[in-house]
């Protein structure tokens, strides 16, 4: 809720004033020297615990949030000296509060050995009260604790650290610690003073609330931490080659901190509302006309508004971006729908009446505090790719039950009512959207009309300029030069047609006939355009198209990700002429291909490498995940670049992730970007935005599953509930094969004396002849967590759509006397494989001995 109480944490090594000031932590910062921070386990729910290595200050912060219930929360607080801080180094750690609201103010009473009790009121929270309190126990130490309440300008409280300074700068120079006066004010300062490790709490409750003590803190976070690790292991654990502790410790920090970036923004943001002709950019030159119109703009604030959002870097880039925002949904959808689904509808809440979204979000005076003045500014006729389409287009597979999903229970999921209604809500400003999109950036067509090369879509990305396209996302990749108004860009084409494909997923599902009509025919005519106005025959490869010459359509080629988008937005059938083309594009490493991922552009381009570098070569995990899931997609699929794209897609994997995972290993930090010839991260660092797809890539097949097979056996990778983007209905038809990629068991019973791997816990017999042993196969949909029983783990199988494996268990059971008790009791034995399984009098089993199977 906008102006709010605000609560931060700062901390410095107090050794003289000087230094205290200098080196006083608060906000992220890309160059304060830390050797790593982040969330190790966080979820929006319930909290998490975050660590901070700070070598400049030589301490440790360990800080442990939670959220047990409604109107309570508890923050546990750690100072850990690092081994090489001297024997009695001192820290201060100041925690504060704030009022953002006018008028609105509270009490702090520092009552020394009971802690600081701070009492308030706002309209939004009603009565509230705030406790600190020292943690004591074996090894840690007391501390001097002083408080100082003020009252300053509501417009300053988000500027407490610049506050905070200035206050000890009253001081005088010996002293390292503010004047003890607690108080009235809309600004608290509570400050810790101590020697070696120390710990204490703050708890905040609202009236009606009894507050926390630190036991039941511990307690909350022992709870969420044990509640997060079970999730996880059912959503994201990782996959072969990748399943050990450092992997999955890895993924759960990239997971952890994109969750844990997710925020509330509320402020103006400034926009350009001069709306002149040269913004149309349809003259020559019209990159000059344009720069000389925004000299003269009218910019305003526009708002306040609201925004809940994901961030793409805590230290640099802590705000909304449009299309990363989509990127980081694919990650959140799957660990918590309907967090993902209100972040949508935030994002939507800021279109405005004719369909416009600004592509960043700087609201308000602390966003803008972090851009360049520059860059500050809004402009209406600009886009961004609309990765939010992606996101409900997943949630409505999912709604129609063609997708598994099995993170937080989801009310839009379990109730498709419910669901429906969102999707009834969303449909028309998506429409909207997606109109606001094609008349803005729409391409002038009238040079591509001809007997056979006649199209009917075609789009350009507005606000370019030679140097670059930065509302494209792509920023400096290479396009026509100069810059004409006819050019015509492939990824904009490819994004229109992204979002048709919603469109009339979505229309279908609502049934609304008439625009599923409208969509179905605009697909194939975003299809056919993309084939006559961007394949290049000689190039082998979709590329921008512009006028050369004066009259003449001509492809401008730099081959890279742009090529790709046609693929990676699923707007390429299997049976394509170019396909392979394509295929050959990404796999060639004189052209995409490297150890570390697939390069943004080739290195045969002449501008490869060249001036900023930011979309000329380095490694970017957002589009590398997009050819991942075609590869997957493909591979599954029976043609003739089924083994090729399975090759690539298991080496594309394990390379993605190797070059995350060692980057991180080595600095503590994931990166923007990676370098495609030493694999080391670059650019902006905690960057766990689209970064922590890698958080997917890591939970998906090792090896891909073909969709049609003999015998119709059920894959374990097609049904594994960690990887929810394989339709239920293509489940039926895919082929057994062992996870790893090893060949399948002999005809004698050696699948039955071979233990069962971590994801192969339900066996569902799938042969007519229930006694043919050898059709039993391994249905990998997660396994019971160690304190759940076999009937609570047989109805989370039934949500996930696989109950009826779970009723061919039991016949089996029954039918061969496997075990002749209750088999819900026998559940959780037979998921153990057959040197645990016993009759109720001791025997054991016949098919345990394979020269015995023939018998049993």
């Amino acid at each position: 809720m906008p102006d709010s109480l605000l609560t931060g944490l700062m901390w410095s090594k107090p050794d003289s004033l000087k230094g205290l000031l200098t080196n006083l932590r608060h906000t992220c910062e890309q160059d304060e020297g830390m050797a790593g921070y982040g969330w190790t386990s966080y979820d929006t729910r319930i909290g998490g615990v975050h660590l901070v290595n700070d070598t400049g200050n030589q301490v440790d912060i360990v800080t442990q949030f939670s959220k047990p219930k409604e109107g309570n929360w508890g923050l546990g607080v750690t100072s850990l000296p690092r081994e090489n801080a001297a024997i009695h180094q001192q820290t201060s750690l100041f925690f504060y509060i704030g009022l953002e609201r006018a008028g609105a103010t509270m009490k702090c009473v520092n009552r020394v050995s009971g802690g600081v009790a701070c009492t308030g009121r706002t309209s939004d929270l009603g009565d509230f009260n705030i406790l600190t309190l020292d943690y004591q126990a074996d090894g840690s130490s007391s501390a001097q604790t002083t408080v100082k309440s003020m009252t300053v300008a509501v417009e300053r409280i988000w500027q407490a650290k610049s506050i905070l300074s200035q206050e000890l700068k009253r001081r005088s120079p010996d002293q390292v610690s503010l004047e003890d006066q607690a108080g009235q004010g809309n600004i608290h300062f509570v400050q810790k003073s101590f020697k070696g490790v120390f710990k204490f709490d703050v708890f905040f409750s609202s009236d009606s609330n009894t507050i926390m003590t630190s036991d039941a803190l511990t307690q909350a976070i022992t709870d969420g931490r044990k509640e997060f690790q079970e999730r996880f292991s059912s959503v994201y654990a990782p996959q072969e080659p990748f399943t050990t502790a450092e992997y999955t410790r890895f993924s759960q920090y990239l997971l952890s901190n994109l969750m844990g970036g997710i925020g509330y923004f509320y402020g103006n943001s400034r926009v350009d509302t001069s709306s002149p002709e040269a913004y149309s950019e349809n003259d020559p030159s019209f990159w000059e006309k344009a720069a000389a119109a925004r000299a003269h703009a009218i910019i305003e604030d526009d708002g306040p508004h609201e925004l809940f959002s994901a961030v793409p870097s805590r230290p640099f880039f802590p705000r909304g971006f449009l299309w990363d925002e989509g990127f980081h949904l694919q990650v959140v959808m799957d660990w918590d729908m309907d967090v993902a689904l209100e972040i949508v509808s935030s994002w939507f809440g800021l279109m405005t009446a004719d369909g416009w979204i600004a592509r960043k979000q700087i609201l308000g005076p602390e966003a803008r505090s972090k851009v360049p003045s520059e860059f500050q500014i809004q402009y209406p006729h600009v886009a961004n790719p609309p990765t939010l389409f992606l996101v409900v287009a997943a949630f409505s597979e999912r709604l129609q039950q063609t997708a598994l999903y099995s993170g937080a229970p989801s009310q839009y999921l379990s109730d498709i009512a419910l669901g429906t209604s969102f999707l009834r809500e969303i449909y028309p400003k998506l429409k909207t959207n997606y109109q606001w999109f094609c008349r803005t950036q729409a391409g002038n067509l009238t040079r591509y009309q001809g007997p056979g090369t006649s199209i009917s879509q075609g789009y350009r990305w507005r606000g370019r300029t030679p140097q670059h396209t930065l509302t494209s996302g792509l920023d400096d990749y290479p396009r026509a030069q100069p810059p004409h108004p006819e050019e015509l860009h492939v990824d904009a084409l490819s994004w229109v047609g992204s979002m048709v494909m919603t469109l009339n997923k979505i229309s279908v599902f609502l049934g609304e006939k008439d625009d599923q009509r409208t969509f179905a025919r605009q697909e194939e005519e975003i299809i056919q355009s993309i084939e006559r106005a961007h394949w290049s025959e000689p190039d082998q490869a979709y590329c921008d198209t512009t006028i050369a010459h004066g009259t003449t359509p001509n492809k401008v080629c730099h081959k890279g990700y742009i090529s790709l988008l046609p693929f990676c937005l699923g707007l390429m059938v299997p049976n394509s002429p170019h396909l392979g083309a394509v295929l050959d594009l990404i796999h060639d490493p004189e052209e995409l291909w490297s150890s570390f991922g697939i390069r943004s552009l080739s290195t045969k381009d002449r501008y490869y490498g060249t001036e900023e570098d930011y979309w000329r070569g380095p490694v970017w995990i957002n589009i590398n995940y997009m050819i991942l899931e075609r590869l997957l997609e493909l591979a599954r699929q029976r043609g003739p670049h089924e083994s090729k794209a399975s090759e690539m897609y298991i080496q594309l994997r394990l390379n993605l992730v190797n070059t995350v995972f060692n980057s991180w290993n080595a600095t503590g930090f994931a990166w923007e970007q990676y370098n495609a010839k030493t694999g080391k991260g670059q650019r902006t660092q905690h960057f766990t935005g689209w970064t922590a797809l890698i958080v997917k890539i890591l939970a998906m097949a090792p090896v891909p599953q073909t969709s049609s097979s003999q015998g119709g056996k059920i894959s374990n990778e097609a049904v594994d509930a960690r990887d929810p983007a394989v339709p239920i209905d293509d489940v039926a038809t895919q082929p057994e094969q062992p996870a790893g990629g090893q060949q399948p068991p002999s005809s004698d019973a050696s699948i039955l004396a071979t233990p069962l791997s971590e994801a192969d816990v339900l066996w569902s017999l799938q042969s007519a002849d229930p006694k043919d042993l050898n059709e039993l196969v391994p249905l990998a949909a997660g396994r019971p967590a160690p304190d759940q029983d076999a009937a609570a783990f047989r109805t989370e199988l039934k949500n996930q759509q696989v109950d009826a494996a779970y009723k061919e268990f039991t016949s089996t059971m029954a039918t061969l006397d496997i075990a002749n008790i209750d088999p819900a009791a026998s559940f959780d034995t037979f998921a153990q494989g057959p040197a645990a399984w016993k009759y109720v009098d001791g025997r054991a089993p016949p098919i345990v001995d394979g020269a015995n199977q023939a018998s049993a």
